[in-house]
């Protein structure tokens, strides 16, 4: 009798032991994965991996592995893994491009205060993740990483999600010399002209250093965003099949100005007039069907890259000799490097551009209104529309208060 009690024991411990089993695999079976916990910490790339060249860059910017984790080799506190509403959202969502050029920043507290406030309020007020790339040197990437960090800490912005990637601005100066010896010529007449550093013609060559981006938001420095970056991506869903850059008109008489010998040879030209009533809200493309062209003001600039890198026109007005027939009919002499040479090509080709709504990139320089053309300037400067992006062009500080 005990052998048999001993044999029935054995016999029901070894029918709980399968049903134990059993039940860990079905938990392991029926349990959804985690959901893992989006990485804030900026990337550093080694400058080597962000030269322009097409195998390095087709790395970086090629979708994500998808790997399968078993959640049993997950040994994760739940309290870990509980998200902020906020992170669940952006964790899902594509992040949004969007790209500043900050060089000579060591020696300039200035620039990295600039850079402090513009990365502090465009963190603030995006509701998307963003890929924030640094267009500078290896010295001025660590101090733009230490100034986001330090933003973020301070501002309680952890929770935004923000990558960060260095694209050398040595290396591609390097590889675009040639063009900007012939930019400068046309677009920065003086020697010592604060316009005639090439980063003022980074932004025509951005296809070349973004080989596998579709869309880029390309931002001044000299900024302060109020609106949300979302909203201005959404731009470019507006642009014409035949739309390659978005910008806001110039709210100043610059043009008029730099325009002044062709104006007074043609009396009925609107080019450097001032725009009409609708304007400012957004037109698609230009020029207005009302009033006047006014220019182009590059602070704020949407990129269509994979049109730019496709765009004959354009390219074509890389070129010497187009530059020079262009320049002398119009009797142009700019000096403001990239938007320069944007509002030539639009005053012939106005179906390349898209017309942002004045407030994306409001302007406060009141230059003009000092030297000759106070009588006319409030018909630039107005802009009726809701600020989202303020711009201290020209030096102009930006008031606390905005």
């Amino acid at each position: 009798m005990a052998l048999k009690a001993r044999q029935a024991s054995a016999v029901a411990l070894a029918l709980i032991a399968s049903a134990s089993v059993l039940l860990l695999l079905c938990r392991r079976d029926m349990a959804p994965p985690p959901i893992p916990r989006p990485i804030d910490d900026p990337v550093a790339l080694d400058p080597k991996d962000m030269a322009p060249n097409p195998r390095k860059n087709d790395l970086l910017y090629r979708a994500p592995l998808n790997v399968a984790l078993d959640p049993m080799d997950m040994a994760l506190d739940p309290m870990d893994m509980a998200l902020d509403p906020r992170e669940n959202d952006l964790l899902y969502r594509a992040p949004l491009d969007v790209a500043f050029i900050f060089t000579h920043a060591r020696k300039s507290q200035e620039l990295q205060r600039k850079l402090a406030v513009a990365a502090t309020s465009l963190l603030a007020s995006t509701t998307a993740p963003l890929r924030l790339h640094l267009i500078t040197d290896q010295d001025g990437f660590h101090i733009a990483t230490d100034i986001i960090a330090k933003a973020q800490d301070a501002n309680q912005l952890g929770f935004r999600s923000i990558k960060l990637a260095y694209v050398s601005a040595e290396a591609l100066a390097a590889e675009i010399r040639s063009s900007v010896n012939v930019l400068q010529e046309f677009f920065t007449r003086r020697k010592n002209a604060y316009y005639r550093d090439a980063l003022f013609f980074f932004s025509v060559h951005l296809h070349k250093m973004f080989p596998h981006l579709e869309r880029l938001i390309l931002m001044d420095i000299d900024v302060k965003v109020k609106g949300d970056i979302a909203e201005l991506h959404s731009h470019f869903e507006r642009f014409t099949a035949d739309n390659i850059l978005g910008m806001t008109l110039e709210q100043s008489p610059v043009y008029r100005h730099v325009l002044s010998q062709y104006r007074r040879l043609h009396p009925d030209t609107t080019l450097g007039s001032p725009p009409g009533p609708g304007a400012g809200t957004g037109l698609g493309s230009v020029p207005a069907t009302q009033g006047g062209f006014p220019g182009f003001n590059s602070g704020v600039v949407l990129v269509a890259v994979d049109r730019l890198r496709r765009s004959d026109v354009i390219r074509s007005y890389l070129n010497k000799t187009v530059l020079e027939e262009r320049a002398s009919f119009y009797s142009f002499e700019g000096h403001l490097g990239d938007q320069d040479l944007y509002t030539l090509v639009a005053f012939d080709h106005p179906d390349l551009f898209y017309v942002l709504p004045c407030g994306w990139n409001r302007q406060l320089c009141t230059w003009w209104r000092d030297h000759g053309y106070a009588r006319v300037f409030d018909q630039y400067f107005n802009c009726t529309g809701e600020v989202k992006v303020i711009h201290g062009n020209c030096k102009t500080p930006i008031p606390d208060d905005l």
